[in-house]
């Protein structure tokens, strides 16, 4: 049996944080949530992670400054989704200047397992999940 995806999720929606173990699953996900940038940072420097998922509209430290301190870490070459309902060209332009993904909100939660699976065969096409 392979190791679930390690994905750490920073969002400060309580109910975001309530949806997100359920629609990652045990035994492909293993999900640890965070109420803050400053949290996920942290919790990034603690423990090793598959996917990073970053709320872009957080207090104190948004998604985008989040995302620029883990790719100055020694794991920088981590999955960053940013989750957003932005859809401007600045966003665009942000996504790809940090190697970034997003996911586009309202979050469609029965399909966001798969949307992790594909993101994450596009960077590791030979890692089972």
């Amino acid at each position: 049996m392979s190791q679930p995806c390690r994905v750490l999720v920073a969002d400060d929606d309580p109910t975001v944080a309530l949806l997100m173990p359920v629609a990652l699953a045990a035994p492909d996900f293993s999900v640890t949530v965070v109420d803050s940038g400053a949290a996920a940072v942290a919790e990034f420097k603690r423990t090793a992670f598959d996917i990073v998922l970053l709320d872009v509209e957080m207090p104190l430290m948004n998604g985008f400054e989040v995302a620029a301190a883990l790719r100055c870490s020694p794991a920088a070459e981590v999955l960053i989704v940013l989750v957003t309902g932005r859809s401007d060209p600045l966003f665009f332009e942000r996504v790809v200047a940090l190697g970034a993904a997003y996911i586009a909100k309202p979050v469609d939660w029965s399909r966001l397992a798969t949307q992790l699976r594909e993101l994450l065969h596009c960077r590791t096409p030979n890692r089972p999940l």
